[in-house]
């Protein structure tokens, strides 16, 4: 989440041209991007600032926007374990649990899943998400 971004793709699906990021407009259809490029960094945005908070211990904070992350990328799984070890320190170890079960389930032998895991007593595999 933290990689700077430089470009963006145009979000009409039969245009699909790279541009500049700061570009008004895209160059193959003129379709407007500023907006658009806005909301494409705003979960790193989020997630920059949760681990400012969380460094700030602010740890509701941080669990706020870690936890806005997952709404937005679901697949996100360096912001599930954020929101994991946040809701981990905030004592509410069932919500670690099932961000960390996620994790592993979108990405098996996640290292801080597993970890995180194993440091609740849980077993470390995947198994079913509560859909």
């Amino acid at each position: 989440m933290t990689a700077a971004t430089t470009s963006v793709r145009c979000p009409v699906v039969l245009c699909g041209r790279e541009n500049a990021y700061g570009t008004e407009a895209c160059a193959g259809c003129r379709t407007p991007l500023s907006g658009y490029a806005r909301l494409h960094v705003h979960p790193a945005y989020l997630f920059n600032r949760g681990l400012a908070a969380a460094r700030e211990g602010r740890l509701t904070a941080a669990r706020d926007c870690f936890a806005a992350v997952v709404l937005w990328c679901p697949g996100d799984t360096e912001a599930r374990n954020a929101l994991a070890l946040a809701g981990l320190r905030l004592g509410d170890p069932g919500e670690a649990q099932r961000q960390w079960t996620e994790v592993l389930h979108r990405r098996p032998g996640d290292p801080k899943a597993t970890t995180g895991l194993a440091g609740l007593g849980e077993v470390s595999e995947p198994g079913p998400v509560p859909g």
